[in-house]
């Protein structure tokens, strides 16, 4: 009787194939539904990883650039980005452009990036080199002397919405529009 019964409980024990179909539906609704929120906020990460040094490296030379200088250095406006072109490959920051030497940009961060960095630099109540970006990010000229850094990211390789970075003299906050695109 007692083999009979392990018997019965033997032919009971373990999974139907239905079950089993079932739990893998399960489990891929769920990595559905969590990887690309996963990937989204790695992204985010990556770019925050990274903008933030280069920010304060890049505020630090322009507080110095005053100090030394009485004034901000020249505008180079938006266009005008080091590495030239945002991608979601690391991108050498080797050898700086005359504009960036100038200000004497040292990095003490990545000496990789994925974002292109700028400037924008202005007297006291002139908006004339505010470029879109920044307007977009709600920057209006102060009563004086002022300059803007950004970022321009591009981690998902989809050129239609990328990602950008802002902070400015007026605020040191890093503002951040599309974050992780």
């Amino acid at each position: 009787m007692t083999a009979m019964r392990r018997g019965r409980h033997a032919a009971q024990a373990g999974f139907t194939i239905v079950e089993l179909l079932f739990v893998c539906a399960l489990v891929a609704v769920l990595a559905t539904i969590a990887l690309p929120s996963f990937f989204g906020e790695s992204k985010k990460t990556k770019a925050m990883a990274e903008v933030q040094p280069m920010f304060s490296d890049m505020r630090q030379r322009m507080e110095q650039y005053i100090q030394e200088y009485g004034t901000y250095p020249a505008n180079i406006g938006e266009a005008t980005l080091f590495p030239a072109a945002p991608t979601n490959k690391l991108q050498s920051l080797g050898s700086q452009p005359s504009t960036w030497t100038a200000v004497n940009f040292r990095f003490t961060g990545p000496t990789e990036v994925y974002c292109g960095y700028t400037w924008s630099s202005g007297n006291a109540n002139d908006g004339t080199n505010i470029g879109p970006e920044a307007a977009a990010f709600g920057f209006t000229a102060p009563n004086a002397s002022w300059y803007y850094l950004l970022a321009h990211c591009n981690l998902d390789n989809d050129s239609t919405v990328d990602s950008f970075y802002f902070t400015s003299s007026v605020d040191p906050t890093i503002l951040k529009r599309n974050e992780g695109h």
